[in-house]
């Protein structure tokens, strides 16, 4: 039997742009999307049944998370936070983080976003917010992600890689990319989220199907550690914007049971976000 969505889903990949007369971006952001404030995304999540999300900070508002925190303050609890944060972030800044919902730093590794790469820096800033209960959001491909991983080695909090490391079609057949995934995901600290289908495979949801065995694997090795973002409302993304309970099905599908469905949408995210 399919399953259905748990009493408490969540979404643990959205963004929030605007509304732009409250959170205007910097003329120099890194990219200039539209609005797509927080109401939007509720108004979304409500209709999916969605009941719990994650705010991920846009590269375009860098360090301001003006509009992050808002959000936060006014979600009652139902949303956490992931910041951007430079490595010489002030551990007043990062105490006002967390008292504002904040739970995890994104790392970018991918070209066309700003951040910095040097993984010993990062590691720095990795240890200063173990004690937090935080964790590291790492967003690159296998290639970029590899010496990453070797230089975090033995850090004492989770580690996610966002959307499924970015896979192409061919590095979802490629073994040495999905041998680093399950080497990460053999860690305890080790995390994935399951997310960016509608990139990996292009077009509309009936093209998406090819990607179900990859997920299938990838829960396998990690079910207790695996959760999903629908990446609302899909920033620089070539075309249409897939349809949000499209995304949700897909994940239904390839949970595949009750118990995993239960696992990656309400139990495991509920314990990262906590």
């Amino acid at each position: 039997m399919r399953p259905t969505l748990p009493l408490e889903t969540w979404d643990c990949h959205t963004h929030i742009y605007g509304p732009w007369d409250q959170f205007p971006l910097a003329p120099d952001a890194a990219y200039h999307p539209a609005a797509a404030p927080f109401a939007a995304l509720r108004g979304s999540h409500a209709a999916l049944g969605v009941t719990h999300g994650v705010l991920v900070q846009a590269a375009c508002y860098g360090a301001d998370h003006g509009a992050l925190l808002a959000a936060l303050a006014g979600s009652g609890g139902h949303y956490r936070g992931v910041a951007l944060a430079d490595v010489g972030i002030s551990e007043a800044e990062l105490a006002r983080l967390h008292a504002g919902g904040v739970r995890g730093v994104r790392f970018n590794f991918l070209g066309h976003l700003p951040g910095e790469r040097d993984p010993r820096r990062l590691r720095e800033l990795a240890e200063r917010i173990a004690p937090m209960g935080w964790h590291i959001l790492l967003h690159g491909q296998p290639r970029e992600l590899a010496p990453v991983l070797d230089a975090f080695d033995g850090l004492a909090l989770p580690l996610v890689i966002d959307h499924m490391a970015r896979l192409s079609p061919a590095m979802a057949a490629d073994s040495a990319s999905l041998a680093l995934l399950e080497r990460h995901l053999a860690q305890p600290n080790g995390w994935i989220k399951l997310s960016g289908v509608d990139r990996m495979m292009g077009g509309a949801s009936d093209a998406w199907g090819g990607a179900l065995p990859l997920l299938r694997q990838l829960i396998g090795w990690a079910p207790q550690r695996c959760i999903w973002g629908s990446d609302w409302p899909h920033p620089n993304i070539a075309g249409a914007a897939p349809e949000d309970a499209a995304l949700l099905d897909f994940i239904l599908d390839a949970c595949g049971d009750q118990a995993t469905a239960q696992a990656v949408l309400s139990d495991n995210p509920k314990r990262l976000y906590a």
